[in-house]
């Protein structure tokens, strides 16, 4: 993709999500966060451009994104039922977290069937071993949380997390370099890790609320264009925030159908988490995911269903209760 392209496909979708208005430093904040306002505003396709994608309101009915791997592509009506568990990232990546803390981590995914468990490298033998057999992929982070460290550090680490048993790997970009338009350098950050992670599957976190909605989908854009697999909105330890649900429509209509999109920081309650699914993530990056798998129960639900309002399942959830908004661990 060219620099013109590049600059074109920014220009369209900050148009549909944000009505072409441009954002501060803290845009990922300010943007309209909810399905409703992030409406979509016809308009002609440019050279590398999503194809055109349902209004938000008809989202909630038939989201159209679809691609060959349920699990990266954001869900649709055509997929059939799927389970909330199937979404999420069951994360715990604070540096205090204990031994202990992390085998409760694993048995509450193989429990729940969670689609991976997000850990700092250091534990990345353990709970390979304690998921072993359970479907639940194990996936590590690197350059975490700044994304300052030097492309070859982080393709090491991608490296031997993989070596050491990680499917997946959750790199953080290079922060800097996406505000500063350095966008060779960031391709070539994020293919050093793909390439060094022998096939395993590479999220690239962009920390989307210290971004321009235009430097949001650019970012997006060359992730793909470098290999990645998943494009994630946020670290979840970063002062200016976490994901919103305008930020990741953003990074879906950037992706189109090829490339999972990932909503972490922040989501710790329903209300949000079918937000951002509504949106368009396929991966729901959180630590309050017991909470959500109990309120919505293990059933397989249609999309119609899922994408309910907590107030509109909770009458018939397991727990009888959804987790309440806030409060909980950053991520």
């Amino acid at each position: 993709m060219t620099e013109a392209e590049l600059e074109a496909l920014a220009e369209q979708i900050v148009a549909r999500v944000v009505g072409g208005r441009k954002g501060g430093r803290a845009a990922g904040a300010r943007v309209a966060g909810t399905i409703a306002q992030a409406a979509a505003v016809p308009q002609r396709r440019v050279i590398g451009a999503p194809a055109p994608v349902p209004s938000a309101a008809a989202a909630i009915s038939d989201i159209s994104w679809r691609g060959p791997n349920v699990m990266k592509a954001a869900w649709t009506p055509a997929a059939g039922a799927r389970r909330v568990a199937d979404f999420v990232d069951h994360t715990l990546l604070k540096a205090e977290a204990t031994r202990a803390e992390m085998v409760k981590l694993c048995a509450e995914a193989r429990r729940h069937r969670f689609a991976a468990v997000c850990v700092n490298p250091v534990w990345v033998d353990l709970c390979v071993r304690e998921l072993a057999g359970a479907g639940v992929a194990v996936a590590s982070v690197c350059g975490f949380p700044l994304g300052a460290t030097t492309s070859r550090a982080k393709a090491a680490e991608a490296a031997d997390v993989v070596g050491r048993g990680a499917a997946e790997v959750d790199m953080v970009a290079g922060i800097g370099l996406i505000r500063g338009g350095e966008w060779s350098a960031v391709e070539d950050d994020v293919r050093a890790v793909v390439d060094s992670a022998r096939g395993a599957l590479v999220k690239v976190i962009i920390e989307s609320a210290v971004l321009e909605p235009d430097e949001i989908v650019k970012a997006s854009a060359i992730a793909k264009e470098a290999g990645a697999h998943f494009v994630k909105t946020s670290t979840g330890f970063h002062p200016a925030g976490g994901a919103t649900a305008a930020a990741v429509r953003m990074m879906r209509l950037a992706v189109g159908d090829d490339l999972g999109v990932k909503a972490a920081g922040g989501v710790r309650d329903c209300a949000t988490a079918l937000a951002m699914i509504g949106a368009g993530a396929s991966r729901i990056g959180t630590s309050s995911g017991v909470g959500m798998a109990s309120c919505l129960g293990p059933a397989p639900l249609s999309l119609a269903e899922l994408l309910k309002q907590p107030h509109a399942h909770a009458p018939t959830c397991t727990s009888g209760t959804c987790p309440p908004a806030g409060g909980g661990e950053p991520y």
